[in-house]
């Protein structure tokens, strides 16, 4: 309801919305242990602008779209994916560096 000073009140219009599809976010899926795994078809693949990262996007099994960000080396190892490719992508370790540790990752492509 909107209401004002000046104004007559305006009772906000009912609509029916069950002709509308609700459109859910996207799953975004973290490595956090060593071993885990992303499986699925590549959908997309941009550049973040905030932070300069790879941005993906994967097709699951389950027909579940799922992204993920990149980092240094994993966005490296992206550049030889192409969309479309099945991916399969492994975190496998960390490395020290001076500011911290880098995660790992292995990635295996299929071409479909």
């Amino acid at each position: 309801m909107i209401t004002g000073k000046n104004m007559k009140e305006i009772k906000p219009r009912q609509e029916k919305i069950d002709d509308w599809n609700e459109i859910e976010s996207p799953n975004f899926f973290q490595f956090k242990a060593i071993g885990d795994k992303l499986t699925g078809v590549l959908l997309q693949k941009s550049i973040s602008s905030q932070y300069g990262f790879g941005l993906y996007s994967i097709q699951d099994d389950k027909d579940e779209q799922i992204r993920f960000h990149g980092s240094s080396q994993l966005d490296d190892l992206m550049l030889g994916v192409n969309v479309n490719d099945l991916i399969e992508i492994t975190f496998i370790d960390t490395q020290k560096m001076p500011k911290g540790e880098m995660k790992l990752f292995k990635v295996r492509r299929k071409t479909l």
